[in-house]
Formats: C-alpha cells, sequence, structure tokens
C-alpha cells in the first residue's frame, strides 16, 4: 500500500477448519467469552488455543505457530489497549477480523465471604473496566494485574484465606465454586477484540481498514482522500516518536454506509504515499 514499504498487498483469508486462532487464558475468561462470539460468526473454526499471556499469543502469531491471535483492541471505560501499541511500535501484526461484545464483570470469591471481608482484587485486563466499582466499593482494597490471567487469578483466590476477591465472567465463578459477590460491576462496558494475523490479509466484505501514518503529514495524506473515497475515521490514536509534536498515528477507517470496500480503495489511498496498511476487516458482535 505504500512506495517502498515491506507491507505487500493483502491476500484473502476465510475463517474455516484450516485457520488456527489462539486467545488468553481459557474458555472461562474474557478474551474466551470473545473468542465463543467469534466462533459463533465463523462456525466452521476449529477450537482456539489458549496461552497464559498476551505476549505469548502475539508470539505465536508471529512466529507463525497461530495464523490469528485474538486481543482485545478498544473498550467503551478505557479506550485504545496495549494492541494498538503493538501495531504503533512496529510489531509484525494485521487486523483481520473485529469482534464486539460485552463483559458483564462479577466479582467473585470463596465462598462464605462478604464483600466487607475482601482486602486484595485480582484479575487481569478487565480491572480496568470496573475501576469505579472498586473504588467506590472496596477503596482500601490491594488491586493487582495479574502476570497471566484471570483463571489463575481465581485459581489463587480459591487457595487463598477468605480475604481475596477476582474480577471474571460468572461461568468463571461456576467453574471453581466461587461466589458472585457483585454482577456487572463494569458500568456496562463493551469491548472489542482484533484477531491479528502475520501478514496483511483481507476478508470477503471488509468494510473496515487500519492504517499507520508517520507524522502530521502522512495523516492528512491518510484522512483527506479516505474522505473523498467515502471513509470515514472510527478511531484515531498515537504513539510518540521521541521527537517533540511528531508521533506516528493509527487509523481505523470505516464505509460510511456499511457497504464493503470498493476494490479502488487501497490503490488510491496506497498512491499517496501517506499510509501502511495494516488491516481491512469486518467487525460484528
Amino acid at each position: 500500500m505504500t512506495a517502498g514499504s515491506a507491507v505487500r498487498e493483502p491476500r484473502e483469508v476465510t475463517f474455516g477448519p484450516s485457520f488456527r486462532f489462539g486467545t488468553l487464558g481459557g474458555a472461562l475468561t474474557f478474551a474466551g467469552q470473545a473468542a465463543s462470539a467469534f466462533a459463533g460468526r465463523h462456525p466452521d473454526l476449529a477450537p482456539p488455543s489458549y496461552l497464559p499471556t498476551m505476549d505469548d499469543v502475539a508470539a505465536a502469531v508471529a512466529d507463525g505457530r497461530l495464523d490469528g491471535g485474538l486481543l482485545t483492541s478498544e473498550t467503551s471505560n478505557t479506550a485504545c489497549t496495549d494492541t494498538f501499541a503493538r501495531l504503533l511500535r512496529g510489531d509484525r501484526l494485521f487486523v483481520a477480523a473485529e469482534i464486539v461484545v460485552p463483559y458483564r464483570c462479577a466479582l467473585l470469591a470463596r465462598p462464605g465471604t462478604a464483600l466487607g471481608d475482601v482486602t486484595t482484587v485480582g484479575g487481569h485486563g478487565s480491572l480496568r473496566q470496573c475501576a469505579r466499582f472498586l473504588s467506590a466499593h472496596l477503596p482500601g482494597a490491594d488491586v493487582r494485574m495479574h502476570g497471566q490471567n484471570s483463571i489463575a487469578a481465581a485459581q489463587e483466590v480459591l487457595a487463598g484465606d477468605g480475604t481475596s476477591a477476582v474480577v471474571g465472567t460468572e461461568a468463571l465463578g461456576e467453574r471453581f465454586g466461587l461466589e458472585i459477590l457483585a454482577h456487572d460491576i463494569d458500568d456496562g462496558s463493551t469491548g472489542a477484540w482484533w484477531v491479528l494475523t502475520p501478514e496483511p490479509v483481507t476478508v470477503p466484505g471488509a468494510d473496515h481498514l487500519a492504517v499507520l501514518a508517520d507524522g502530521a503529514g502522512a495523516l492528512g495524506d491518510v484522512l483527506a482522500p479516505a474522505a473523498r473515497l467515502g471513509l470515514r475515521p472510527r478511531t484515531v490514536t498515537n504513539a510518540a516518536t521521541g521527537r517533540i509534536f511528531a508521533y506516528r498515528y493509527l487509523v481505523v477507517l470505516a464505509t460510511t454506509d456499511g457497504a464493503p470496500l470498493a476494490h479502488h480503495v487501497l490503490d488510491e489511498l496506497g498512491a499517496t504515499g501517506g499510509a501502511q496498511l495494516v488491516g481491512a476487516f469486518t467487525t460484528g458482535g
């Protein structure tokens, strides 16, 4: 898409039984919840692989062990996530699909634990979605991000002394016999999850683009022709470059009417020389 770029024109991919994808933790995590929603849209998919950390997922995509890795990209409560940061810093990852799902976080503890007994709260990225609840109801609690995922955090709560709790899915509580101290503690938070691939791909009916732009001039080279081509900016975020007032931008563009991208769009955007394609995908939830 960009002259002189190492990024090739995307090949078309379908999400079928041969597509190896994976995500964080296990089926009972919020990542597992998103994987289930993604599989619901692509019923021929093989079951996902589950890895201990987000870094493990990204590494498995980069080295070819996975064809796609599912990682959260944006949330309604905390905006863009570390996944955007990975693309902004130049990790060789590309967006192939997006799934949007509600979190519905629960606060889980050992049976017999009361909310007032809790002095430590564990969990993973979902802790950020529940900051208001935790601040209001457990202001003195030590809130700790687990180094792996919410399943590992739940196991520690189950083995603990009854003063710890974990933020997780209700299914996680059922599986480990944990008591639900509070339901839906995330203020209705919704998460978008990206399926990331090791090379540029596009899917049938793609109506979103993700592009990188280095500097304000390059950003203008993306946004001006995008408007002419019937694309609107959905998300724009940036990262520092080490130079004052100079940023690298990641822009998500969507067709204004939800129609699939016209074939000439990539060629016309690429002709500006200001954009590097990192995704052509559909979204759903």
